[in-house]
């Protein structure tokens, strides 16, 4: 099974521009290394990439039935594991202030409003301010 293949024309990275788009529409300005990050991800995979077909159509249908669901089983646990880490909030703190423009004077000040002015990615506040990180995030940056 394969998807179909692009019209004539068509800009196969579309989508992907699309959602990356709506992604900065939501977020803020986001810094060009994790616009790469976000571009250089690996696809999922294929879960038909392993499929040895015997030519048999009622065994090779069962061996791709069989790999699709190995695939979505998979992908369930990546997606258990994302849901998680999405939801878990103890990885994050708020700082407040009195007024909007003492929070942007504050971020200005800090070097940080082109991270954003509302959520900020940890680790490119710790890079901003120079603070090591004791792990890595996933770009490998500590």
């Amino acid at each position: 099974m394969t998807s179909p293949p692009d019209p004539a024309g068509s800009d196969p990275n579309s989508d992907l521009l699309s959602q990356l788009q709506a992604s900065a529409a939501l977020t803020g300005p986001t810094s060009q290394d994790d616009l790469l990050a976000q571009l250089n991800a690996e696809p999922e995979p294929d879960p038909l990439a392993d499929v040895e077909y015997t030519g048999d159509l009622e065994t090779d249908s069962t061996a791709e039935l069989d790999a699709l669901a190995k695939g979505f089983r998979e992908r369930t646990k990546r997606e258990d594991d994302r849901f998680r880490l999405a939801t878990d909030s103890e990885y994050w703190f708020a700082v407040c202030f009195k007024s909007r423009e003492d929070k942007e004077a504050f971020l200005r000040a800090a070097r940080l409003f082109a991270l954003g002015d509302k959520y900020l990615d940890g680790y490119a506040v710790a890079h901003t301010l120079d603070i090591p990180m004791p792990t890595k995030d996933d770009d490998g940056k500590e």
